[in-house]
């Protein structure tokens, strides 16, 4: 149980890393 709440967790913090970067080169190209 506790595995699948850290798999979990870091799912989701890899995705928001990813989100993140990704909108930060968007930011970068439309200026």
């Amino acid at each position: 149980m506790i595995t699948i709440i850290s798999y979990i967790v870091f799912l989701i913090s890899f995705v928001v890393a990813t989100l993140s970067l990704y909108l930060g080169l968007l930011k970068i190209k439309l200026i």
